[in-house]
């Protein structure tokens, strides 16, 4: 198989169901809504799927099939690039988790490169299966929100570098100003407490997250 050559970091069980065609297309089921808190705030004109209607398209290539049938789920690093890939559900739990369905319906997710940043399929064309990478925190069609990797898995992963080398290269990053670097920490901040708000006691929790909050509200009120 494509994969042989590469080195995994975390190998599972493969997968052995078979994939019915409207896996991706289905109606999202009110379980899979509830597995994740807060997600009203992602679809505030609630859950009905005719407000982020799911392309026909949406379906895994041969090269993907092939290797959640060797791990369903797991990763592969070659140097410094990093690819922590999904397993079907989870593609399907991550594509609603952060809100594919509103801002790039046709984008599908199925690996993160350690970094906050998405692998996926770009499905807009029925041009095969071009591989771009995703920004989680700013999904778009627009041409500052992914960047194109290459036309397979094996083709990407051959590749050493770290693949966010070839997103600052196409857009490097401004130099951003002590209140927008403020900004960004507090954000960073929030983030890593809601991820560990299971491991810490709730008054910590709360409080931790007022001052955050407070905070972020001074900044954007002096802007």
């Amino acid at each position: 198989m494509w994969f042989s050559k590469f080195s995994f970091f975390d190998k599972q069980s493969g997968l052995t169901e078979f994939i019915s065609d409207d896996f991706f297309t289905k109606p999202f089921s009110k379980e899979e809504f509830e597995n994740f808190p807060d997600i009203d705030s992602l679809y505030p004109n609630g859950r009905d799927p005719k407000y982020f209607p799911i392309p026909h398209q949406l379906k895994l290539p041969k090269e993907y099939i092939e290797l959640l049938q060797y791990s369903n789920g797991g990763g592969i690093i070659n140097g410094e690039r990093e690819f922590g890939f999904f397993s079907l559900e989870e593609i399907r739990q991550m594509y609603i988790n952060y809100g594919f369905p509103i801002w790039a319906p046709a984008f599908m997710p199925i690996a993160f490169n350690g970094g906050g940043k998405f692998y996926a399929y770009d499905l807009r064309e029925n041009n095969g299966f071009p591989i771009i990478l995703v920004p989680a925190e700013n999904l778009g069609y627009d041409d500052d929100c992914w960047v194109f990797l290459g036309n397979t898995l094996e083709e990407v992963l051959s590749k050493t570098t770290n693949v966010e080398d070839e997103l600052d290269i196409l857009y490097p990053e401004k130099e951003l100003s002590e209140k927008e670097l403020q900004y960004k920490q507090l954000r960073i901040e929030l983030k890593e407490l809601e991820e560990n708000k299971a491991k810490i006691d709730l008054k910590t929790y709360l409080l931790s997250k007022k001052r955050i909050e407070a905070d972020l509200k001074k900044l954007q009120e002096n802007e």
